[in-house]
């Protein structure tokens, strides 16, 4: 189905790191409503640095709802989590909210671990908002 966007722009970052076989892609698109930042490959001590300066930008333009798509997240440890429930807290403290979309079985379950689940608004891939 269409959806109508009045602004929209995309940006892509790709880790240079070379110790980094999969290196972590953010994608940014902006619409009115919310942004959608999806994610590819692994997010842990080498990546996540990219992902905190991304949305650290993302405070700076003043954006409220911010929807992490991490459908193709192939790893994520410790450090990926810390730089997401930093965000989650950015955000509840400024009235907005952050949705985790689609993470996969791997990071579902670390989320589940550490009582995440019940704290994050996590959205499985077969429910779309």
């Amino acid at each position: 189905r269409p959806v109508a966007r009045v602004h929209t722009s995309t940006r892509t970052i790709t880790s240079v790191s070379s110790m980094t076989e999969d290196p972590l892609e953010i994608e940014v698109q902006t619409s009115d409503e919310r942004t959608l930042v999806t994610l590819s490959g692994e997010l842990d001590a080498s990546t996540a640095p990219l992902l905190y300066d991304q949305l650290s930008d993302l405070e700076v333009e003043d954006v409220h709802h911010v929807v992490l798509d991490l459908a193709q997240v192939t790893f994520m440890d410790s450090t990926g989590l810390s730089v997401i429930v930093t965000e989650h807290k950015r955000l509840h403290h400024s009235a907005g909210s952050l949705t985790i979309f689609a993470p996969p079985s791997s990071v579902r379950r670390l989320f589940e671990i550490t009582g995440l689940d019940s704290v994050l608004d996590i959205v499985p891939a077969n429910e779309e908002r």
